[in-house]
């Protein structure tokens, strides 16, 4: 065996590749490296370069600082091409054995996140949540503008969560820019939201109410109609909503009304057989609709709340339907649809937030009228506590 043999085996492979000559001779390679100017956070793109004189199959390496990002192979003409997700501007370079790149510094624009979390009116919580991707690419300056006048302005590092103040209506504006460090564009939103009246209640005239209508319809509370004017068929469908949630039932609308309504509890069924059929719960006073499965309505009662009455309980059915006035042992009843004995879900305004009848099921006039023209003799209605 050779001198130079035994001192290949000996020595540590890391250690050759520092003293073993490249492939193209005893001169050092030329590298040079090519990117775009600029890109967005985490977009890919290309860093493509040369080796001259080449050294096919050479692995070089896509180092910043002195991180390796990335490696490839050189090809048979002596160029080479990485792609690579960008996080940092860099500076980046390539390197190979001893051999060494230019510098290439990309120019990234990062990602501006913002929302307003909470519910846009007086009296309510409603924060600024912003993120900064990626947060070492500076700091964001947030100004809160009400009438014209900026009265909040503040700066914070990757991202912001502040508490805007919501005393009075009128339209809001949060104007966020960012303080860049340097490889990093600078980058703007603007959010901007109207500060509604908190109470509502029978009589009001305003947009806000044909869109509270439009809220508690996409929720299957029942509805009498889109209209801006705080009717008294409508407060049958803001009671409802207050007894699923729990809250008081006043029937008009106030701050904790449009806070509950920004996570409101989502009643379920509690029968799934048969897949269509009716459900009154007793202790919420409300009657739901369900449709394979699924609760579609939501309607207020009242079930027996005199002395001496009682809303029966079970599994019934319904067994008569009568148009119109109707005459029963419990009273005169109004499109009455029986399901057991002389107990009926029928119309009769007003329907009180509390049990108010002589035992049958009371709903708003507009909820029986659609009931009455869906509902189909032998529909299962189930009475619960």
């Amino acid at each position: 065996m050779s001198k130079l043999t035994a001192v290949r085996r000996a020595l540590p492979l890391a250690l050759l590749l520092l003293v073993w000559p490249s492939p193209a001779g005893a001169a050092t390679p030329t590298l040079t490296l090519k990117a775009p100017r600029a890109t967005t956070y985490l977009h890919q793109i290309d860093f493509a370069g040369r080796m001259s004189p080449t050294a096919p199959g050479a692995r070089v390496r896509l180092v910043r600082g002195t991180s390796t990002v990335a490696t490839t192979r050189v090809r048979g003409d002596g160029s080479f091409l990485f792609k690579v997700e960008l996080a940092n501007p860099g500076p980046f370079h390539v390197a190979w054995l001893s051999a060494r790149s230019n510098d290439v510094t990309i120019r990234i624009r990062p990602r501006l996140r913002a929302s307003l979390v909470g519910t846009p009116v007086v009296g309510a919580s409603l924060k600024l949540a912003a993120t900064l991707d990626p947060s070492a690419a500076g700091r964001v300056r947030v100004q809160v503008i009400r009438g014209g006048e900026v009265g909040f302005d503040r700066s914070f590092p990757g991202g912001a969560r502040v508490a805007l103040g919501t005393r009075e209506t009128g339209t809001l504006r949060v104007r966020l820019t960012t303080l860049p460090r340097p490889g990093f564009d600078p980058v703007s939103r603007e959010l901007t939201t109207t500060l509604r009246p908190p109470y509502l209640s029978v009589g009001t005239t305003s947009a806000t109410v044909a869109e509270l209508a439009h809220r508690l319809a996409a929720l299957h509370y029942a509805v009498p109609s889109f209209s801006s004017t705080f009717s008294y068929d409508f407060i049958e469908s803001v009671y409802a909503f207050q007894k699923v949630q729990g809250l008081e039932r006043t029937g008009s609308v106030d701050a904790a009304f449009w806070s509950k309504l920004e996570s409101p509890r989502i009643p379920a069924a509690r029968y799934t057989s048969p897949a269509d059929h009716i459900e009154v719960d007793k202790t919420r006073q409300v009657l739901y609709l369900v449709r394979d499965g699924q609760i579609t309505m939501i309607s207020p009662v009242a079930t027996a709340g005199i002395a001496g009455y009682y809303t029966p309980e079970g599994k019934f059915a319904i067994y008569d339907k009568r148009a119109g006035w109707d005459t029963s042992p419990l009273g005169v009843l109004w499109n009455p649809m029986y399901f057991v004995g002389g107990y009926a879900i029928h119309g009769g305004d007003p329907v009180p937030p509390y049990p108010a009848s002589h035992g049958c099921v009371r709903v708003p006039d507009f909820v029986i009228s659609r009931l009455f023209a869906s509902e189909p003799y032998g529909e299962t209605v189930y009475v619960y506590s």
